[in-house]
């Protein structure tokens, strides 16, 4: 068939399970937009980067805003640390069931923002992206880890926000 009508393209496209969103323009057929990527590492998985990604999830709530925000270590521990868990529990967020999990290129890949809290991820990336460096983030203290997260993940949502919104 070499001649196609836009009723057909439509037929075609919903038999494929592919989606049309208006806001994209009618010339993006097949395109849904899945959030961003945001990915915190750090060397365990199971301290900066788990407090990093439940207060986020918390904030891009409490915002409205739709994000992927995956908690990685480059060298994971078998739980999330004992001292987090409560840290974060008296800050009102639950961590789960969740078990730290080794990064990977995958997770890294078209990820809007990668934040390490230390390690090298190099190796990881492959498409450019450059990583925030938060391993200033002090240990040792709860609180004073959170209050220094809190604050650069205020930045950073704010930066987000503003790259979200139509130009």
């Amino acid at each position: 068939m070499k001649m196609i009508s836009y009723r057909n393209v439509s037929i075609v496209t919903m038999a494929a399970g592919l989606s049309l969103n208006a806001q994209q323009g009618a010339g993006e057929l097949g395109k849904s937009k899945a959030p961003p990527k945001v990915v915190f590492v750090c060397e365990h998985g199971a301290a900066f980067s788990i407090m990093a990604k439940a207060e986020f999830e918390r904030m891009a709530k409490q915002h409205g805003l739709n994000f992927t925000i995956l908690a990685r270590g480059t060298n994971p521990n078998p739980e999330v640390s004992a001292s987090v868990r409560q840290g974060l529990r008296s800050d009102g967020m639950e961590v789960g069931a969740e078990k730290p999990l080794k990064v990977t290129a995958a997770d890294l890949k078209g990820a809007a923002r990668v934040i390490t809290f230390g390690p090298d991820l190099s190796s990881w990336l492959s498409d450019g992206v450059k990583p925030l460096d938060w391993s200033a983030t002090p240990s040792g203290s709860y609180r004073a880890a959170s209050d220094y997260i809190r604050k650069h993940l205020e930045i950073l949502l704010d930066d987000l926000s503003r790259e979200a919104k139509p130009k």
